[in-house]
């Protein structure tokens, strides 16, 4: 009875034996044929297709800001104000120094007016000298005056014609140095106005405010970004690994994947290649268009796409969890094989040499 019960023992706990082997026996398969999609992996964001910054032209306290993010603007809209006492009280002085300029250089400046009383006077007094210079020539014809007295009346002439000239020639020169003066001070005002004008930020496009980045009260530097705003489609904005750049071509397409929608791919097509390499990213840029875009989309974003650079037939491949070491497989025999490995994604790895379909190997638990 007792050696009933022990054979009967050993024969359960050789099936359970059996059974846990079969159960932790490794994965097979084998080499298969596949088409296949290169792809070039690239990470990026969202972008609207016209963005731009606001920046300060100045430094100094931002007084105003009258902008929040969503808010429409149009081009020109004033956004922000930064303190300016100093150049609008010295705006206000180039003012009041060009208005003085331009009424002296007027047909009504008194400078002005007073030399047109002398050259009129002197005038009358040509005038005047002229005709008694004329008559004395007459005089002298018939002997009535001495010569003496003709050349006096002569030299009288000359010397009204000249103090005549000296004043128009006076009249010229100061009229050109005030509206000189006038024109200074005008350009003065125009200095201070673009001056005056920098501490406004204004839009120079039409948009939506996508970002502000400054508060009221803050203090700013010149250069410093107060708001981003943005107009237009949305484009997917994508950085290309250096190594790669050379497989990516307009009109290649992109399967997708937003942050913002984890659990979607959708489909783009390059629309844009940027021709230098960006130092701030440490790759290419490229640009691509949704051939079917999401409902609702959010500027910057953050997404991941794969840029299809090719497809090709009848290509030999294996399941990725069969590759070990990055280029070993594990045969049906156990042995370790190297193999020539070509394109790889997440899921398949090219088999260019090394082992045929009819291969059997073994998923491997590395």
């Amino acid at each position: 009875m007792n050696n009933t019960h022990s054979f009967s023992q050993y024969a359960s706990l050789a099936t359970c034996l059996w059974v846990l082997a079969a159960c932790h026996s490794p994965e097979k398969t084998s080499p298969q044929r596949k088409t296949i999609e290169e792809a070039v992996f690239a990470s990026g964001h969202m972008e609207q297709e016209n963005e731009y910054v606001v920046a300060a032209n100045v430094d100094g306290t931002l007084q105003q800001l009258s902008i929040k993010e969503g808010d429409a603007v149009l081009a020109g809209a004033v956004l922000a104000h930064i303190k300016s006492d100093i150049p609008a009280n010295q705006l206000t002085e180039a003012r009041l120094v060009y208005t003085d300029a331009a009424r002296n250089a007027s047909a009504q400046s008194p400078q002005l007016s007073q030399l047109r009383v002398q050259i009129d006077q002197a005038n009358a007094q040509l005038e005047q000298d002229r005709t008694n210079w004329q008559r004395y020539k007459t005089l002298r014809a018939t002997n009535s005056v001495s010569q003496l007295d003709m050349e006096k009346a002569e030299l009288q002439y000359k010397a009204s014609a000249s103090a005549l000239d000296v004043l128009k020639k006076n009249y010229q020169e100061l009229e050109r140095s005030l509206k000189l003066q006038a024109a200074t001070s005008r350009t003065q005002v125009n200095s201070q106005q673009s001056l005056l004008a920098d501490y406004q930020l204004k839009a120079s496009r039409p948009g939506q405010v996508l970002t502000v980045y400054k508060k009221e009260g803050e203090l700013v530097r010149k250069g410093e970004v107060i708001a981003r705003i943005g107009s237009g489609a949305s484009v997917l904005k994508l950085f290309v690994a250096e190594d790669d750049i050379a497989k990516i071509k307009l009109g290649q397409s992109a399967s997708v994947q937003l942050n913002t929608y984890p659990d979607t791919v959708f489909k783009a097509r390059l629309s844009k290649l940027y021709p230098a390499f960006d130092e701030s990213q440490q790759s290419y840029v490229v640009e691509a268009q949704f051939l079917q875009p999401p409902a609702v989309l959010f500027s910057g974003t953050q997404l991941q796409a794969n840029v299809v650079t090719g497809t090709r037939n009848n290509v030999l491949v294996i399941p990725a969890p069969y590759l070990s070491k990055g280029k070993y497989v594990t045969l049906e025999s156990g042995d370790e094989k190297a193999i020539v490995t070509g394109y790889k994604s997440k899921d398949w790895v090219e088999v260019r040499s090394g082992i045929s379909d009819k291969d059997v190997i073994l998923r491997t638990n590395e």
